[in-house]
């Protein structure tokens, strides 16, 4: 059932009209968020794709639906809970998604990476980006979601360390609980 976002995000500085998105539940990202990183799939055509953090395969089952509609790409999604990476493989089925049941940072992408989406624990985030940053080519659009003021300082930290080391070129979004889309330097 969608809900308005405002039922599990109160308003903050950044976003002071949560009520304005809607969402599942309180952990999938909001569904106007989940339609933006479609419509990106779509307008930039990766051949690959790699998430962190799949949940029960909400945005996974997007991402899917916008590479198949762009007749080329796949997806690798990442879900060290069994029950939940079972439910997104699941929803993701005849899409060209694999659901991966481990950790994050055991993950090694198979590919150059056309897109990432980041949404596995906030402490991982910024350590997973590092991780596959091998695999990502200078130029390449990544998404990092839960990056608002509620949830601390600490990735917004982290994120700031990238872009001063010349890494990333951050574009903070000003959602319920904060989106981050940053081009790979």
């Amino acid at each position: 059932m969608i809900v308005p976002e405002s039922t599990f995000t109160r308003p903050h500085a950044e976003c002071p009209h949560p009520e304005w998105w809607t969402a599942s539940d309180d952990q999938s990202a909001e569904v106007e968020v989940v339609e933006l990183v479609a419509a990106l799939i779509r307008a930039l055509q990766p051949d690959y794709v790699v998430e962190t953090g799949t949940f029960v395969g909400q945005m996974a089952c997007r991402i899917g639906a916008a590479l198949a509609a762009n007749g080329h790409g796949r997806l690798d999604t990442i879900e060290i809970d069994p029950d939940r990476a079972h439910q997104a493989e699941m929803l993701c089925a005849g899409l060209p998604v694999t659901v991966h049941r481990m950790s994050s940072l055991d993950f090694v992408p198979t590919d150059e990476i056309g897109f990432a989406w980041f949404d596995s624990l906030l402490g991982l985030r910024a350590v997973e980006f590092e991780a596959y940053r091998p695999h990502i080519p200078a130029g390449t659009i990544v998404g990092f979601h839960d990056t608002g003021p509620q949830f601390g300082a600490g990735f917004r930290t982290a994120l700031e360390s990238l872009a001063a080391a010349r890494l990333l070129r951050p574009i903070v979004l000003r959602t319920p609980r904060g989106c981050v889309l940053a081009q790979v330097l």
